[in-house]
């Protein structure tokens, strides 16, 4: 369960997910769903970031275009009790430990299976480093399996960590690139079973003849981002909203493409409908560095920061994760039509409303 989000956040009323809604409305407007019309849609991973939104958007074509699509999640946690009444007709949950039991058996015919069930917190893949390799080769190959089967295509949500920490010459990275990582290291926990779960997947597509396609996310960011994510977004927005104070460990030189989540899920979903090749990247042309993302919070917030230079909480230095992250997301933006993303102060300034509705 990906972005810091528990069950129970997923949903709290109208006011909470106004701001949610707000952006599946806006981005609707932007995709084709028809190809949907009277399938069946399965999401694993549906409390995360991404998969909350997937499951919002589709539940609001359906009640908004007559758009007709079975939509049936799974996850670990059971999402809220309103989460059912919200979402109900054409939408089922499945209550499943992946990680732990596999894939359940499934009593009907699935036409779409998206794979997003994984553990993306560095402090959380370690602690469940086990889960993390099992959610992405062992449980990535069962749901391959389940599409062959089916019949159904399939999107594998992988990550901008596959290619580890590319040079200079390589940024923005291309989908061609091959990557320059380490199978051991503390990251490769999660990037070297991203990097497996793709290969089972190009088995599939290969030599199964199946309709398979993956998706390199970089950093995603939107509503759904709790300030008890771990990660670098969620920890600057904690300090900023309790202590008035965003405190540094370096002085924040690494650069990263934040990219709004309506605008990932817009291009997940033309690659999941659209897409003519088999591996794209996911993110925004654009990147800041982390030092800028403090300093916008900390502009939207009223806070202070200061920079203190310390080890990470795991003991290891944090020049472990890369320098830079840009993709070259020139192939999703040209073959969908994508031609504008939503502003990071803009985008920056909803997670902070909706954190702040979330603490209200």
């Amino acid at each position: 369960m990906p972005a810091g989000r528990r069950p129970c956040e997923t949903v709290r009323g109208v006011v909470m997910d106004r701001i949610i809604k707000e952006d599946c409305l806006e981005y609707l407007k932007k995709i084709d769903l028809s190809p949907l019309k009277g399938k069946t849609v399965f999401i694993t991973g549906a409390n995360g970031l991404i998969g909350t939104y997937i499951i919002y958007m589709l539940h609001l074509a359906n009640l908004t275009q007559d758009a007709g699509i079975n939509i049936v999640a799974t996850s670990r946690n059971a999402p809220c009790s309103k989460l059912s009444d919200i979402f109900s007709g054409r939408y089922t949950f499945i209550s499943a430990d992946l990680a732990k039991d596999g894939v359940p058996e499934l009593p009907f015919k699935t036409d779409y299976i998206i794979h997003g069930a994984t553990y993306a917190q560095p402090a959380t893949f370690i602690k469940k480093y086990r889960e993390t390799i099992l959610l992405n080769t062992a449980v990535t190959e069962s749901l391959l399996k389940k599409a062959k089967d089916d019949g159904a295509s399939f999107l594998f949500l992988s990550s901008s960590e596959v290619y580890g920490n590319p040079d200079k010459a390589h940024i923005p990275t291309p989908e061609d690139y091959p990557g320059l990582c380490t199978p051991v290291s503390v990251r490769a926990v999660y990037s070297e079973a991203k990097r497996l779960g793709e290969t089972i997947c190009f088995c599939y597509r290969n030599f199964e003849d199946l309709d398979v396609k993956i998706a390199r996310i970089s950093m995603t960011y939107g509503p759904g981002v709790t300030i008890n994510d771990k990660r670098v977004l969620g920890e600057f927005m904690r300090q900023a909203l309790f202590d008035h104070k965003i405190k540094m460990i370096d002085d924040g030189r690494k650069e990263r493409p934040f990219c709004y989540i309506a605008d990932s899920v817009i291009m997940l979903l033309n690659i999941l409908l659209y897409g003519k090749d088999f591996v794209y990247n996911v993110g925004i042309n654009e990147r800041i560095s982390i030092r800028q993302l403090a300093e916008e919070i900390c502009r939207q917030t009223g806070s202070s920061l200061e920079i203190e230079q310390r080890k990470t909480p795991t003991g290891r230095n944090i020049e472990e994760s890369p320098e830079c992250v840009q993709l070259d997301v020139s192939k999703a933006c040209s073959e969908f039509g994508i031609t504008s993303f939503k502003p990071f102060s803009e985008g920056l300034k909803r997670t902070i409303e909706w954190n702040m509705l979330n603490l209200k």
